[in-house]
């Protein structure tokens, strides 16, 4: 429960920097609270993006900012009300020459958008490196503890034996439990990084 509350706090941090002004605050409210029942990858023609949809109270919510760019579609946040726009509804049909200032607003937006990207999927990465973090730290105390335990005077008592028995056995358990998560959490950080490194790369070249 805990991982998903860390979870759904970056999502709702990754709309919150994605757009401007307090268009997502009434989302936001509603969201707070509430259990994430579920996180689905998100296809766009075939290509994965970047975030992923959670699942809060029987419905889906998608990264609205990626969807939109993956489409090839301007999103503009005034007020309350978020604004998308195609390829095609946003030029007029009898529009044949580029607009300067329209080009130059249109490439500030695309790399605002890629910036938001960055910022929400560092939010997520942030989340299972704390994970991981804890992770390493209960196999440390385990490993010590089973030191400790090993270290410890021989008795006779069956009593103290058993104990000692079982206080073994639990503290092996965990410590193969954190080796596996350990093994998961560095997964998904190199999975993160990679695509931070991919959106970072776009927005090199959109800079250019």
């Amino acid at each position: 429960m805990k991982k998903w509350a860390y979870l759904l706090g970056g999502v709702l941090i990754g709309a919150v920097v994605a757009t401007t002004g307090n268009a997502f605050a009434d989302t936001i409210k509603s969201l707070v609270g509430q259990t994430v029942a579920g996180e689905y990858t998100v296809k766009v023609n075939g290509s994965e993006l970047a975030e992923n949809a959670i699942v809060v109270d029987g419905k889906a919510h998608v990264p609205l900012r990626a969807v939109s760019d993956s489409l090839g579609a301007g999103i503009k946040v005034d007020g309350k009300t978020i604004q998308i726009e195609t390829q095609s509804s946003a030029k007029s049909p009898v529009e044949t020459k580029k607009n300067p200032q329209q080009e130059s607003e249109n490439n500030q937006v695309y790399t605002q958008n890629i910036e938001a990207r960055i910022t929400s999927i560092k939010s997520y990465k942030s989340f299972w490196e704390n994970s991981l973090k804890g992770a390493e730290d209960s196999l440390v105390k385990q490993n010590k503890r089973i030191d400790e335990l090993t270290n410890l005077p021989a008795s006779n008592d069956p009593i103290t034996q058993e104990n000692r028995k079982r206080s073994l056995a639990s503290a092996q358990e965990t410590i193969e439990e954190n080796s596996k998560q350990i093994t998961e959490y560095k997964g998904k950080i190199a999975e993160y990084d990679e695509k931070i490194a991919k959106l970072e790369a776009e927005l090199e070249a959109s800079n250019k």
